[in-house]
């Protein structure tokens, strides 16, 4: 088993993960066992392939039940496949429960002492309606925000891809200082708009690179607080596009997370185009092994 932090250079930035490798023998029971004595961090149980069309597979849990995916636990299996000589660098196909999944992991020519850059793809994901400013009001209050630290223009809206997360843009990136969310008011806003998580993030530009520093709260998941979340970014790509905050010409954003927690962690996302619009979204950043051992159970 490895212990790793994904979407960071730096152990103890980014956003931890449990992976478990030659996970056959593991049944339901004893995978989330295993999660919940690790409910720091979510698990990634590696599997030998089974069909033809897979490389690896991968079942990933955190402390309260399975998920379909997380993206940061990828990375972080991936990792430690590669520490383990288990999969060379170049791309695989890792089958979980949303099917399969391309990863690819390469190595920086400029940069060749740092972890290689490991990167996943993922079909673009469709929004929903805005939410009313009425709701999105509620959904401010209960993150401990004040109504005008609201992006004037841009709208709440939820997007579902496994999970469901509330994009909540803001004015800028000082709004995220201060937020202190009311756990049981997120908690049953979540139940009435049917999300798992809360994404409050500002959008800004340096020179043409276009950057996002973000915040995440999933208490639905027993998660008060995500470092850094793969999945979330992915979603942001559609509402990005669909604000006309990024364009086709754009080579991708980077979403800053996790500081605030003191796990400073950095997504680089890219995208896929179809006639100018995002058709797949490409998740990608390094991992550190900060330990590693053996499961004695």
């Amino acid at each position: 088993m490895f212990h790793v932090d994904a979407f960071t250079v730096l152990p103890f930035g980014g956003n931890p993960a449990t992976v478990v490798l030659d996970a056959d023998e593991l049944d339901v029971s004893r995978m989330q066992a295993i999660a919940r004595e690790f409910a720091h961090a979510e698990c990634a149980f590696v599997r030998r392939p089974s069909a033809p069309d897979e490389d690896i597979a991968i079942r990933f849990f955190n402390s309260r039940k399975e998920a379909s995916f997380v993206g940061h636990a990828t990375l972080a299996a991936h990792a430690a496949l590669l520490a383990a000589g288990r999969r060379p660098l170049g791309r695989a196909r890792q089958r979980c429960a949303i099917g399969i999944v391309e990863v690819d992991a390469r190595r920086d020519a400029l940069t060749p002492d740092r972890p290689p850059t490991i990167e996943f793809r993922r079909t673009a994901p469709r929004l929903e309606p805005p939410l009313p400013l009425k709701t999105t009001l509620r959904v401010a209050e209960a993150l401990g925000l004040p109504g005008e630290r609201l992006h004037e223009a841009l709208p709440a809206r939820a997007c579902r891809d496994g999970g469901a997360r509330l994009l909540i843009p803001l004015a800028d990136a000082g709004a995220l200082e201060p937020l202190a969310p009311r756990i049981d008011a997120l908690l049953a806003l979540g139940r009435e708009l049917g999300v798992d998580g809360f994404f409050p993030f500002a959008f800004r530009r340096d020179g043409a690179a276009a950057l996002t520093e973000s915040r995440m709260f999933c208490p639905a998941i027993g998660i008060p607080e995500d470092p850094v979340s793969g999945n979330a970014h992915a979603m942001l790509v559609t509402y990005l596009f669909e604000a006309s905050l990024v364009r086709p010409l754009d080579p991708g954003f980077v979403g800053l997370q996790g500081r605030h927690l003191g796990r400073p962690g950095r997504v680089e996302v890219r995208w896929d185009l179809e006639a100018g619009r995002p058709i797949a979204v490409r998740i990608g950043g390094h991992a550190v092994i900060i330990g590693e051992g053996t499961l004695a159970v």
